[in-house]
């Protein structure tokens, strides 16, 4: 199907969550030791089926058809194993969109991270998510019309519920946290810069006192 005409000017982005969560199989059959799922969505779990056409999830090679293909929601495969690997998630969109298809990226993790003095909870989810936009740049009147049908309502919560990995409060914090330390840095840097002005004070005494020991000599 031939693409239609781009609209000028008209940037579009709509927001995504992809990545996994996996849990320890605490019975096991066989050497398998996780039970994952990997997964693209809305942030807030709103529909985002009315822009895309399908989703492609690429496995290890090792995996019957490794290569699965979801054109409804949920857009998700759930496996068992006991490696993590790179996997690869293709969004295509409809053909009406004139859009390349995209491709995103990301380890799938199954351990938790490492605690010092902390043990991980028996059965406790290991979560890996990651946000992104997806941006649409002159989309066609076609395309322009699917994106703006399901654009009605924030599609990132405010606060941070529980199962929502990213929030507006979240970002805040987040942000408060990159500031405070950036402001440890610049502390660390003035502290380190003055010590070297120090030592290099220091430096050319002791070679005035070295010149003058051989000059006295």
């Amino acid at each position: 199907m031939k693409a239609g005409k781009r609209m000028k000017g008209v940037v579009i982005s709509k927001p995504i969550i992809y990545g996994n969560i996996a849990t320890e199989l605490l019975s096991r059959k066989t050497e398998h030791t996780h039970k994952w799922t990997v997964f693209l969505r809305g942030p807030n779990e709103q529909d985002i089926s009315y822009y895309i056409h399908k989703v492609e999830f690429k496995l290890h090679e090792t995996f019957v058809n490794n290569n699965r293909a979801c054109k409804s929601p949920p857009y998700e495969v759930t496996e068992t194993g006991w490696g993590e690997f790179e996997i690869i998630t293709k969004v295509y969109f409809p053909p009406a969109s004139g859009e390349k298809p995209i491709s995103l990226y990301h380890m799938l993790k199954l351990y938790p991270p490492d605690t010092p003095g902390q043990s991980w909870p028996k059965g406790k989810p290991v979560s890996n998510f990651f946000y992104d936009e997806l941006i649409f740049s002159e989309p066609t009147e076609e395309f322009f019309a699917m994106l703006t049908k399901g654009s009605g309502g924030p599609e990132v919560p405010l606060a941070s519920p529980e199962g929502h990995a990213f929030s507006v409060e979240s970002e805040a914090a987040e942000c408060k946290r990159l500031e405070a330390a950036v402001r440890q840095v610049v502390v660390k840097h003035d502290e380190y810069r003055e010590r070297a002005h120090a030592a290099e004070a220091e430096i050319a005494t002791l070679r005035r006192d070295i010149a003058a020991l051989e000059s006295a000599g």
